[in-house]
């Protein structure tokens, strides 16, 4: 996976029609309204300082790896930052309407699969992600919403389990290993251990349908609604994009990460 494109995927958020604020909504130290939900501004901006001051201490320590990295802008970092924080919102919801935890221990696995097999290790999963701007403070906050897109897409449409999937995923897994082999790292996760996480990715673009789907809906029913100052919300990417971008000039963001809604490269 290139470094730009990993990124890319971690901070990229999914995305929504422009909703401007209305005269009856206020955004008086929020960023967002989620239905009844808020998002302070102060949240907001704890998570883009501090990804801001990490992303200039990890590209000083090592700057090769910062080269094949796009410089990271405070509003464009704040963009990120507020789509993941509404999505996680939204999927939050959708996870309780559905009767489905993503538990601590969830989370953990979660981390070391993605971190291995997208990276090779989890320490360089880390430290990629605080050159594109994310303290490890706030890194599981993100790994978090792609874990309940995980969780929800397994309920809603789940992978295929056959022999040939299996296969598949086998597959995947030993040109994995061999490529990480080739850089001299050594992947600490079984085929047994990442079997699943593969076959996930295997049907990642039905996957990706569905959960889109769903949250479009959720989005819809909860009247989201962002701050001017940082943007509008465009609900048929599910994202915020800058203001006055319409939809039409809006790029498609990239997939998150993880099998939930992304394909693993």
């Amino acid at each position: 996976m290139k470094p730009r494109s990993a990124t890319r995927r971690i901070l990229a958020g999914v995305a929504l029609v422009v909703l401007s604020a209305s005269a009856c909504t206020t955004h008086a130290g929020s960023a967002a309204q989620i239905g009844d939900d808020t998002i302070k501004t102060s949240t907001l901006r704890d998570v883009v300082d501090r990804g801001l001051a990490v992303s200039r201490s990890a590209a000083a320590a090592n700057p090769s790896a910062a080269q094949s990295i796009a410089p990271i802008e405070r509003t464009d970092l704040q963009r990120r930052a507020l789509t993941t924080l509404v999505q996680l919102d939204l999927l939050e919801r959708e996870a309780r309407g559905l009767g489905i935890t993503v538990t601590d221990q969830d989370l953990d696995a979660f981390y070391q699969t993605y971190g291995v097999l997208e990276f090779g290790g989890v320490a360089d999963f880390e430290q990629l992600a605080e050159l594109g701007g994310i303290a490890r403070k706030d890194l599981r906050l993100f790994l978090r919403s792609n874990a309940l897109e995980s969780a929800i897409a397994d309920r809603l449409a789940p992978a295929p389990d056959t022999d040939a999937a299996k296969e598949q995923a086998r597959g995947r897994y030993d040109k994995i290993v061999t490529d990480f082999r080739a850089k001299g790292k050594q992947i600490s996760l079984s085929f047994d251990q990442a079997q699943g996480y593969l076959i996930r990715s295997l049907a990642a673009d039905q996957r990706n349908q569905t959960v889109y789907t769903k949250l479009r809906e959720t989005a819809s029913r909860e009247s989201v609604s962002i701050n001017p100052r940082f943007g509008t919300w465009d609900s048929a990417q599910l994202a915020v994009a800058a203001a006055g971008v319409s939809i039409a000039t809006t790029p498609a963001p990239e997939p998150p990460l993880g099998p939930g809604l992304a394909t693993t490269q």
